[in-house]
């Protein structure tokens, strides 16, 4: 190792200056620094000239003991205090254990009264946030019943009034909103009995009309009674021979394909003759049946005309604007009822 190498290690070369035993011993066995450069430099590039060369057989042969008797003694030494550093080290590491568990010991529990009250923040934090929500779902509960109630209201608005406020406000809009479900509900009543009613008067005024309609129909001319059978066609079962049977006979053999022969005219009333100069006998003026008929059934449907105008009267009395126009269209319904059966009295 040359100077330059040397100088290399400072704090080595320093050490062996200590007041440490080892330092000490070193130096007493001329472990020194100024000994090692003497060695480097008066050993190193020794050279023997060869195998006849003793003298520098036996030069090169004794620098090489004295190195090696200054090196095992350095190695000893050296040995001895790093044995002590060891066991210097092994102290300094039981010494670092003990302090270090007793700091650790307090430190961990320290840590987990920290861990604690973080935990205690964050269940308080979640239990407010819970109660937050909770309150704004009754809150925005009450606004829905107000809302399906028909009022307004915010949650702002609700946050800040007492509960004996709100429930008072909540009875009062149940109660306005029963009311006019009862006043619409009575309102539906009214007007199905209405419609009933006109269902039953328009009913009666078809069957009144159908009733004059048939009143007022022409009467049908008597058909004239035919005594000669009808022939029977080709389809009809049975010789000619047969078809002549007694009336009775044929209808069973021909199924009812013969009319009714004509009756007796003996039995028949004697109609008025004329005289037998060719005058008619003048005829006694009879009272007309009908038209006695006719004037009992116009006074029966002026009658009928007046009480089903009474019905006016008999509508009920009634608050709402709706209502009331369901009332006056029942009555003009009624007026028109009346003046058509007036007219169609006076028709006939």
């Amino acid at each position: 190792m040359n100077e330059c190498e040397t100088l290399e290690l400072p704090e080595v070369a320093t050490m062996l200056e200590t007041g440490t035993p080892q330092a000490i011993a070193l130096r007493k066995e001329n472990v020194i620094e100024s000994e090692l450069k003497a060695i480097e430099l008066n050993f190193r590039g020794l050279k023997i000239a060869g195998i006849d060369d003793t003298t520098g057989i036996k030069i090169v042969s004794d620098a090489r003991k004295h190195c090696k008797k200054l090196r095992t003694t350095a190695e000893r030494i050296c040995m001895t205090g790093r044995q002590d550093a060891i066991a210097e080290q092994k102290r300094w590491l039981q010494a670092e254990k003990y302090v270090v568990d007793r700091i650790k010991a307090v430190e961990t529990e320290l840590m987990a009264e920290e861990a604690r009250i973080e935990k205690l923040r964050e269940t308080e934090r979640l239990e407010a946030a819970r109660k937050a929500k909770a309150e704004d779902d009754r809150l925005q509960a009450i606004c829905n019943e107000f809302a399906q109630l028909g009022k307004l209201h915010t949650k702002d608005a609700i946050r800040f009034m007492e509960p004996g406020i709100i429930e008072a406000l909540l009875t009062a809009a149940r109660n306005e909103k029963a009311e006019k479900e009862a006043a619409a509900q009575k309102l539906a009543d009214e007007k199905r009995a209405a419609d009933k009613m006109i269902a039953a008067l328009q009913k009666q005024i078809a069957e009144m009309q159908a009733e004059m309609q048939a009143k007022l129909a022409p009467p049908q001319a008597a058909k004239p009674i035919i005594t000669e059978p009808l022939l029977p066609d080709s389809n009809q079962a049975g010789t000619p021979s047969e078809r002549i049977l007694p009336y009775n006979g044929r209808m069973a053999e021909n199924n009812g394909r013969y009319r009714a022969a004509a009756p007796n005219c003996d039995t028949l009333p004697l109609l008025p003759m004329p005289e037998m100069n060719g005058t008619a006998a003048p005829a006694a003026p009879a009272p007309d049946p009908e038209a006695k008929r006719l004037a009992a059934d116009k006074t029966a449907l002026h009658t009928f005309a007046k009480q089903v105008e009474v019905l006016k009267k008999y509508l009920p009395v009634v608050q709402t604007q709706k209502a009331a126009g369901l009332n006056e269209l029942i009555a003009s319904q009624i007026e028109k009822f009346v003046l058509f059966i007036t007219k169609k009295a006076e028709e006939l």
